[in-house]
């Protein structure tokens, strides 16, 4: 991916993260996902290290900042973050989504995304089009020195990541922050069809088991009920 920074620190204190807050990944009934500390650390992670490469005049952490970002606010697939093309990126007046084009079994589908993604995104298609990069409606959003980045690629980047963190765990965490933004974003509304739809699944059932996955969330909330132990 090109120029790849080899020491992660926090542009404020200089420091490498702190491990102290990542426990092993959750595994309820079988899905793997992370708590909602551990993504902020990962966001907060690779945000640091952008603004780092920045001031140094690199460039590669700016678009792995890109992909986390995408990745953890739409919950899309790694395969579908590397196939992005500028042009999928709806964030004119009035839009706010992406379209996820080939995604699994062939099926395209529109995502909403939140302002603070929409404002990233904008910014960072005017950081490549000041670069000279192309930013035509088919040109891929993620490039690198070897021409458009693969899904193996972006892969790498999580994992690298999560190693640093200490969320590494089994060849499963990659996937697993896609469990992670299903089961945040059912938890905000308890709205299933929502998260079918955002994560593009067929069937209602497929995504049923991120409102069971919630259960362990439930039984926090009684535990004390009634002053009961």
């Amino acid at each position: 991916m090109g120029g790849e920074s080899k020491v992660i620190r926090s542009p404020a204190t200089g420091e490498k993260p702190r491990r102290e807050s990542c426990r092993k990944v959750r595994n309820v009934d079988g899905i793997k996902y992370f708590t909602q500390q551990q993504i902020k650390l990962l966001r907060r992670t690779v945000r640091d290290q952008a603004v780092l490469d920045q001031a140094h005049g690199l460039v590669t952490g700016l678009r792995e900042w890109m992909a986390i970002d995408l990745i953890t606010s739409t919950g899309v697939r790694v395969s579908e973050a590397a196939n992005v093309r500028c042009g999928d990126l709806k964030v004119g007046y009035g839009e706010s989504a992406l379209f996820v084009r080939n995604g699994k079994g062939f099926k395209s589908r529109t995502v909403q995304i939140p302002d603070s993604l929409k404002k990233h995104m904008k910014q960072f298609i005017t950081w490549k089009a000041n670069r000279g990069e192309p930013t035509g409606d088919d040109d891929h959003l993620f490039i690198g020195q070897r021409g458009p980045w693969t899904a193996q690629a972006v892969q790498q980047l999580v994992k690298k990541y999560l190693r640093v963190l200490g969320l590494y765990e089994n060849e499963k965490s990659v996937h697993s922050l896609r469990h992670s933004y299903a089961v945040e974003l059912y938890k905000q509304q308890k709205d299933l069809r929502a998260v079918q739809k955002q994560l593009g699944h067929a069937s209602i059932q497929t995504t049923q088991i991120y409102a069971d996955v919630t259960v362990e969330d439930i039984q926090g909330q009684i535990r004390n009920l009634w002053g009961q132990k």
